[in-house]
């Protein structure tokens, strides 16, 4: 079967891309033409395909693909291979022949924004704290805040920093990057670590409509990027030994198991540790 070019609609315009399908109507696979033209999605935002691959022949022009926030440098007659659940954007200027399998469809594909959260959206974080802490299959996975640690989080700079995944303007998953030197010095008797230059990650939580997107991997690693961005010596955290789930995501990010304890407050806590300077 052969689909000529004028079989091309015109599937999506947007501030930075136009996108035309052939009308191949295979459930199996699909083939647009798609013309970037600066950023794609636009501003802070990432694309995220729920069910589909895509690969992009780079048939003119030349820009960057940032995958799952890895650069890559792109040219003419490149190919890339965009995995599903990678979050990825385009920018610069150039024309891609992109076939996906299964067929691409609109219901499948999202943009999420990943940003600071700021103390503006104080609402938003307490309410998805207060519904993930709602849908926990077990109490003891997550060691409660106090109303002026969470006063600090988004008020003080000095004491933490709060990244979040948005999706249409909502808060959907947040991960926490605490640097506060009391808390640390605390930590450091924890780890058994002589440098006070350390930060812990905490806080890893997502809607549960919005989980098995590797939301919360992603997060985290843009807590590990901005931990080696300011310098720190190590990045540690802990786990409840059942939560599996978090666990395995703090080991894919790149921390290594240390030990088990029990923490004063009663709690048992898997320990977790990623030396990033050598």
């Amino acid at each position: 079967m052969i689909y000529k070019k004028f079989n091309q609609t015109e599937l999506f315009t947007g501030k930075t891309n136009k996108t035309y399908e052939y009308n191949i109507e295979d459930a199996d696979i699909n083939y647009c033409i798609v013309d970037i033209n600066g950023r794609f999605p636009t501003e802070n935002k990432y694309a995220l395909n729920k069910s589909c691959k895509e690969m992009a022949h780079i048939l003119s022009g030349s820009g960057v693909l940032v995958v799952n926030n890895k650069k890559y440098q792109l040219e003419k007659d490149d190919v890339v291979l965009i995995d599903k659940l990678e979050k990825y954007y385009w920018e610069g200027n150039m024309r891609l022949g992109l076939p996906c399998s299964p067929a691409w469809k609109p219901e499948q594909h999202m943009e999420l924004e990943f940003k600071i959260v700021e103390k503006e959206d104080k609402t938003q974080f307490l309410n998805l704290v207060n519904k993930v802490l709602g849908n926990l299959e077990n109490k003891d996975f997550f060691i409660p805040y106090s109303d002026s640690e969470y006063n600090e989080m988004l008020n003080n700079k000095q004491y933490a920093t709060i990244f979040g995944a948005y999706h249409n303007n909502n808060l959907i998953g947040v991960s926490l990057v605490c640097y506060d030197k009391a808390i640390m010095e605390e930590e450091k008797l924890h780890f058994n670590i002589k440098t006070s230059n350390i930060c812990e990650l905490g806080g890893n939580l997502v809607l549960p409509e919005y989980r098995g997107l590797k939301i919360a991997s992603f997060l985290q690693k843009l807590s590990i990027d901005y931990a080696l961005e300011q310098n720190f010596d190590y990045v540690v955290s802990m786990a409840h030994p059942e939560n599996i789930k978090g666990c395995k995501t703090l080991e894919g990010a790149g921390l290594g198991y240390l030990k088990t304890v029990k923490l004063n407050s009663g709690f048992l806590r898997n320990l977790y540790m990623l030396k990033l300077k050598f």
